[in-house]
């Protein structure tokens, strides 16, 4: 169980084992905070344990960072579940080659929280690392869950039990809402295939490798999920719960039952829907962090999926998106979930895997008898007004909207094009991400807006509102662009890097690697305090030569970092002619020495 303290969960899986290197990473969320994606590939190359919160404080470093993961991160989401980010950023320009907006086939979510990594190692076959867990790509602070589990490939045949696994990959680029380019769909091909193959290990002392099982992506209605045919008893966590699954559930014949879910969402089921239930708890006020003013918007609480079910001597538990509702159970949403089995022990024992001993770990003891609460009688105005939000915000992930750039003088154009039809009750206003909510103006199409390069995106923000006691609907949504310019990039990065001193300082950090990039973020490397500090020129070649020679490859971020910057007069002005001299020496010995 991750508490919701434990933000480092993707993090954790995509750092490669020693000796290897991370080639490729498939990320599946219902919901991304572009923040999280801007700070994951820094932490992961960093090797970073601290939270992504401090690792967004250098706009620098996170851009050589996601230069460096380039094609490695690749994230599919679901088309309306992008956050508005709490920070304009010209940088989350750098995040839409990795960004894929999908729709579920059914009509419901696109909702799995899948996590693949693949790692090489020379002379070895790849490795490859798969989470399936509850939590999202997002700040959130709730309790979740993960199973994580890896294993070389090299198998000549499909596995039965990691089929749907492979299935779901094959699956991303159909449902694209963009489309995908035809170099990644060849490579998820491929990634699905070596998943297929790979039969991923149980954690120790379990009797069964993982098998994983998916829902979804099959056209129409399913039959309710049945996790399994019987069961003597059966743990049940989830956020949110409906009769249809919980029904599916009981239908095992076990004879003790428990039902741990929000009390908010209990409330709202039928009378006598959880009667057959013996036990039935909620997450109790304690068990959720107090949030601080930075935090407070953010969810929390119970965002578990996990159901354990004994039966003989054996305990299955299913482990990750789905909750127990309709449209999870029956298909309408895309969910993938992952079992494992082992024995269940005897009560009080210390081996086993059982319900009593998940009781032991002492997640259940933050829980609480459920007392039903008659919710409020619903305020048919609200319900309207929800109502015309919900229908609003189907209509503009629908639309075609798209983003045209055109160049005007000095500056460019970002214009908004297409055409929607809102309900007359909701108001909409909008802004790209790369410029601040305070910007923000009524949707009118077209949209026009004068932004320099540094600042065109593909990502649009909306804010959806009604006069009427009900939140806003917000969402950013990634749009098609027409006449984006080349080098887009680079202007960010000229935007970053405005003084001798900067890329001098830069250039520091750079020679140590990811962990001199760390050390500089931090303040504590020789890269840190005044601008000027510490950067004499022959102290700089030492480092330059050395580095030359003994690890050639840290100059490929140098080396990129030069071209950019002396290709404009602008950036003639950052690097001297005599440091520009200096550099061509030391970068023509590299290559003479077997550097790129």
């Amino acid at each position: 169980m991750l508490s919701p303290d434990a933000r480092a969960v993707a993090i954790d899986v995509l750092r490669p084992p020693a000796g290897y290197r991370l080639d490729r990473t498939v990320l599946t969320t219902y919901s991304l905070d572009l923040e999280v994606l801007l700070a994951l590939p820094l932490a992961v190359l960093a090797h970073a344990d601290g939270g992504v919160e401090r690792l967004l404080e250098d706009p620098l470093l996170l851009l050589e960072a996601m230069r460096e993961a380039g094609e490695r991160v690749q994230v599919f989401v679901d088309e309306a579940g992008i956050a508005i980010p709490r920070t304009s950023r010209a940088l989350y320009a750098s995040l839409e080659p990795s960004v894929h907006p999908v729709r579920a086939p059914n009509g419901g979510a696109f909702h799995p929280k899948v996590w693949i990594a693949r790692f090489l190692m020379p002379g070895q076959p790849p490795l490859l690392r798969v989470a399936v867990a509850s939590r999202n790509l997002t700040f959130d602070r709730s309790w979740d869950v993960a199973l994580v589990s890896e294993a070389t490939t090299g198998g000549k045949r499909p596995i039965a039990e990691t089929r749907p696994l492979g299935q779901l990959v094959r699956a991303l680029p159909g449902l694209s809402t963009r489309g995908i380019d035809p170099l990644l769909e060849s490579a998820l091909t491929d990634l699905a295939g070596e998943l297929e193959n790979t039969r991923f290990p149980a954690p120790k002392d379990f009797n069964e490798c993982v098998t994983f099982h998916g829902f979804g992506l099959a056209a129409g209605r399913q039959t309710p999920w049945k996790p399994l045919p019987q069961a003597t008893r059966i743990l049940a966590i989830a956020p949110f719960a409906s009769r249809t699954a919980l029904d599916a559930l009981k239908d095992t014949g076990a004879s003790e039952t428990t039902l741990v879910s929000r009390s908010e969402a209990l409330d709202e089921l039928s009378e006598g829907v959880l009667d057959s239930w013996s036990e039935v708890l909620a997450l109790s006020d304690m068990a959720t962090d107090e949030p601080d003013d930075e935090t407070a918007s953010r969810p929390s609480g119970l965002h578990a999926k996990l159901i354990g079910i004994e039966y003989g001597y054996k305990v299955t538990w299913f482990v990750g998106s789905a909750n127990l509702t309709a449209a999870a159970f029956t298909g309408q949403n895309v969910e993938m979930m992952a079992a494992i089995t082992g024995p269940k022990g005897i009560p009080g024992g210390k081996t086993g895997f059982g319900i009593d001993r998940f009781r032991e770990s002492g997640f259940l003891n933050l829980c609480e008898p459920y007392r039903r609460t008659e919710p409020p009688e619903r305020d048919a105005a609200l319900q309207r007004a929800q109502q015309a939000l919900e229908e609003a915000k189907n209509r503009l992930v629908a639309s075609e909207l798209k983003v045209v750039c055109r160049p005007k003088e000095d500056t460019w154009e970002w214009v908004l094009e297409g055409a929607i039809t809102l309900p007359a009750d909701v108001k909409v206003s909008m802004w790209p991400v790369s410029v601040s909510e305070d910007l923000a103006r009524d949707l009118e199409l077209p949209s026009v807006w004068s932004l320099p390069t540094s600042r065109l995106t593909a990502f649009a923000a909306f804010r959806l509102h009604v006069e009427a006691d009900v939140s806003d609907v917000r969402l950013a949504l990634k749009l098609p662009v027409e006449g984006m310019p080349e080098g887009r990039i680079n202007q960010v990065l000229r935007t970053l890097i405005d003084s001798p001193e900067r890329f001098l300082q830069f250039m520091r950090a750079l020679l140590g690697g990811f962990d001199g990039l760390m050390d500089w973020a931090a303040g504590t490397g020789s890269g840190a305090g005044s601008w000027g500090a510490g950067f004499d020129r022959e102290t700089l070649l030492e480092d330059l030569v050395r580095t030359a020679s003994r690890e050639p490859a840290r100059l490929d971020p140098i080396r990129r970092l030069v071209k950019d910057l002396r290709a404009t007069a602008d950036g003639r002005e950052i690097i001297p002619d005599d440091l520009h001299a200096i550099w061509q020496v030391v970068d023509a010995a590299a290559r003479k020495g077997g550097g790129k």
